[in-house]
């Protein structure tokens, strides 16, 4: 039976590979659809637990989109007075502030890594970096020790440098979708005596003055049943910042993923759709194309049973051809985007589970395989009526 299948398939290799191309198509563009939903929709989530605060304060002049701010590690060397912190920290409705200290380091011999933030976070107050050090032996990091974000490149081993001074590595963070993963995380004091000491760096503090008395960023927490927008007109009377709400930024995030996706769903449910038709027009035609090849096998000795296994095996065939070459082409096409979105690093993205993976093999070949049964299944039903003697009267036969 596979013999006669794989000749039938053969014999007819035009009419198969384009099934076959058709099926692989719509597969490779679902499979790398829903693999870059998965990518985002687990980024969204785990973007939204981990950024640590309701509210970032920067200064106004940071020409910065909130994205960059909170989903890249590209450099910023913003800074603003830290008396702030007090003030906001004394409004009603706050429940907690830590502040944030920039520097970057560069691509340059001083450091192993190319230019990537730098943050310099305070242990006593912030609550995100806490919980990140608590994890570390004796849970604390000392002042020549740097947590590695997981998506920092050119880190070899224990020790990296930075600004032309050595530092342990404590630890590489797991993925987080938020800036942490592209930054190298220090004590804020520390942070800011390297960047007092860099020459690389000493333009800005003849703008701004000593780092010690500078922030970058203010990590606002907001009590509970406290508006939000409350606390927000509050700090912008206190002066002229720029004040991100965390939550708005990842709505917008997800209402233009979610835009695009559907976008980009249609043009690969028109491409199921044409290799849908396709399908089940190649196999509509068996009924009327192949009576005498039928026919001559039930002169030959085989069933109505046979007839049918011979159609659904075809069908099969093309089918879960189409499904295996599908997926390794949907999986080429999502590996090329996923390279492409972790150098723009322009929203949370965290690759798909093996889980999630298998999961959506699993769904896509069932249906695609339930969609080949159905194509074959009036053929197969049409070919239990072909009787013996229609094999001498029709001249199909090859």
């Amino acid at each position: 039976m596979l013999q006669i299948i794989r000749h039938s398939l053969e014999r007819r290799w035009v009419q198969s590979l384009s099934t076959l191309v058709a099926v692989a198509v719509s597969v490779g563009i679902l499979f790398a659809l829903y693999l870059l939903y998965m990518g985002v929709s687990s980024g969204l989530a785990t973007g939204q637990k981990r950024l640590g605060a309701d509210i970032v304060v920067v200064p106004t002049d940071a020409q910065v989109e909130p994205e960059t701010l909170l989903f890249t590690g590209a450099p910023l060397n913003i800074y603003m007075n830290k008396d702030l912190e007090a003030k906001v920290a004394a409004l009603p409705g706050v429940a907690r502030v830590t502040p944030q200290f920039f520097a970057q380091t560069l691509s340059e011999a001083c450091c192993d890594v190319s230019a990537t933030r730098l943050i310099g976070f305070d242990p006593r107050t912030d609550w995100l970096a806490r919980s990140l050090v608590n994890n570390l032996p004796g849970g604390i990091l000392g002042p020549d020790q740097v947590l590695i974000g997981s998506g920092v490149t050119g880190v070899n081993g224990k020790t990296v440098t930075i600004l032309a001074k050595q530092f342990q590595v404590a630890a590489v963070l797991d993925p987080t979708a938020t800036s942490l993963d592209n930054s190298i995380l220090m004590p804020i004091d520390t942070a800011r005596s390297l960047a007092r000491t860099s020459p690389y760096l000493q333009l800005f503090w003849g703008k701004w003055g000593d780092p010690q008395g500078l922030i970058s960023a203010l990590l606002v927490d907001v009590a509970p049943n406290v508006h939000k927008i409350d606390v927000v007109i509050a700090i912008d009377e206190l002066g002229d910042f720029n004040v991100i709400q965390a939550s708005d930024v990842l709505q917008n995030i997800k209402d233009q993923m979610n835009i695009l996706f559907l976008i980009m769903l249609g043009g690969g449910l028109l491409a199921a759709a044409a290799s849908v038709f396709q399908f089940f027009a190649r196999f509509f035609s068996l009924a009327w194309d192949r009576k005498g090849e039928w026919g001559l096998y039930r002169a030959l000795g085989a069933t109505r049973r046979d007839l049918k296994f011979l159609i659904a095996g075809e069908a099969l065939a093309l089918t879960l051809g189409g499904v295996i070459a599908g997926l390794v082409l949907g999986y080429g096409l999502f590996s090329l985007i996923f390279v492409f979105l972790q150098n723009q690093k322009a929203f949370p993205f965290i690759e798909p589970s093996l889980g999630s993976v298998l999961l959506g093999i699993g769904a896509i070949a069932v249906f695609f395989a339930l969609l080949g049964i159905l194509s074959a299944w009036w053929p197969a039903g049409q070919s239990g009526k072909i009787e013996p003697s229609s094999a001498m009267a029709l001249g199909d036969i090859d």
